[in-house]
């Protein structure tokens, strides 16, 4: 049992990326809290979790609310007495908009959601929990649209690229401390989330892999299986990284020289 007896707590743990990350660390013997804004999600995965043998409960949070990270943290500590795993996962955004398209609201909420809440999540576990017992493993999902910039998701791609940097100075600034920060970066996953994007025309499956030199994308079990890794003590030497899951897509430049020199030559 990798993660035996870590309390982990895994916000937007109600669906996609973050329900794979629940339920793998959970076999691997965590202590497993899902937060989630859908209670109904978040008590279906935890119900599954424990028809399994594991240990989960689930806390509703809307993420974008400062004193509802707090209460998450709190919650582990009154129910487990400690919090050794912060995976932040939660995620909206604005899409399909050019840059001088994007409404203020919007640029504003995607900020609140998945970039301004990894941080004040990471305050409250580091402050409540992980400097008081002296260990901690913070996990991020970023994404590749962090590292590079995409066609009509400018707020999409800046908050990502934010949560990796974030991710390297937390992690320097606590490496001494005990805790270890770490961001994933996924490339294309099929989600349900992607799914519902891409029937209702926002995303189309063809394009989206066929850059992708192994001709699909993730799976979400593939990016928790990396999140694993980074939350258990197997990457202790591990710190301030932001690992690229992502079916080779960001090794390629772009570039196609001839017809039919693509990855299926």
């Amino acid at each position: 049992m990798r993660l035996a007896n870590k309390v982990c707590a895994v916000t937007g743990g109600a669906s996609g990326i973050g329900e794979a990350c629940a339920r793998t660390y959970a076999r691997e013997g965590g202590k497993v809290i899902i937060v989630d804004r859908d209670p109904e999600g978040s008590a279906r995965v935890a119900g599954e979790i424990r028809g399994a043998g594991g240990a989960a409960e689930t806390f509703r949070a809307n993420v974008a609310r400062p004193d509802e990270l707090e209460a998450m943290v709190r919650f582990a500590l009154d129910k487990f007495g400690r919090l050794d795993v912060l995976h932040n996962n939660a995620m909206y955004s604005v899409f399909s908009k050019r840059t001088a398209d994007i409404d203020l609201r919007g640029w504003q909420l995607t900020l609140d959601v998945s970039l301004t809440a990894y941080w004040y999540g990471i305050k409250a576990a580091i402050t409540l929990a992980m400097l008081p017992q002296g260990s901690g493993s913070i996990v991020n999902t970023a994404s590749t649209s962090g590292l590079f910039g995409d066609y009509l998701q400018c707020a999409y791609n800046v908050a990502k690229a934010g949560v990796i940097n974030l991710t390297r100075v937390t992690a320097i600034e606590y490496a001494r401390k005990g805790i270890r920060c770490n961001a994933i970066c996924p490339g294309p996953t099929l989600t349900q989330g992607m799914k519902v994007g891409i029937e209702k025309g926002f995303s189309d499956a063809k394009y989206l892999v066929e850059g992708v030199p192994m001709g699909r994308m993730a799976t979400p079990q593939e990016i928790a299986n990396v999140g694993l890794f980074l939350a258990s003590d197997e990457s202790s030497f591990v710190t301030g990284t932001a690992i690229v899951a992502d079916g080779g897509l960001t090794a390629h430049s772009g570039m196609r020289y001839a017809p039919g020199k693509g990855p299926d030559w």
